[in-house]
């Protein structure tokens, strides 16, 4: 007997309104997409939902506290609340370039890396 999940694609600004039809872990169908992107998300959303993380770590001797960061590849949806809890648990020092690299393997995950969004000159306190 066939089923139908609901998603809305995240894989473009239309946003489109689709219907994965499946049997058990079978996709039969995928309907309501404009684009092919939308065959390919609820696929994805489907068999391995992943999620994008975006946040910021705690910086020491720049002129803000918090340098934002984010992952290099979407992780599991059902690990982003433990993976935003090791994120605030990192502290990181002053000088930091855009795109370093401040943990890879993010949740044993290969390929996963954080890495910063912005760049932070140390700054003198004295």
């Amino acid at each position: 007997m066939a089923e139908v999940e609901r998603y809305t694609c995240l894989g473009c600004p239309i946003g489109c309104a689709l219907e994965l039809e499946h049997d058990g872990a079978e996709i039969v169908a995928v309907r309501g997409n404009r684009c092919e992107r939308g065959t390919k998300y609820a696929r994805q959303e489907f068999t391995d939902p992943r999620r994008a993380l975006s946040t910021t770590v705690a910086i020491a001797g720049a002129r803000w506290a918090r340098l934002p960061v984010k992952v290099t590849q979407p992780i599991p949806k059902e690990r982003v609340r433990e993976a935003a809890h090791i994120l605030h648990q990192i502290a990181v020092a002053a000088p930091v370039r855009l795109g370093d690299v401040l943990l890879e393997n993010l949740l044993g995950e290969p390929g996963v890396s954080v890495v910063a969004t912005r760049t932070m000159e140390r700054i003198d306190t004295a």
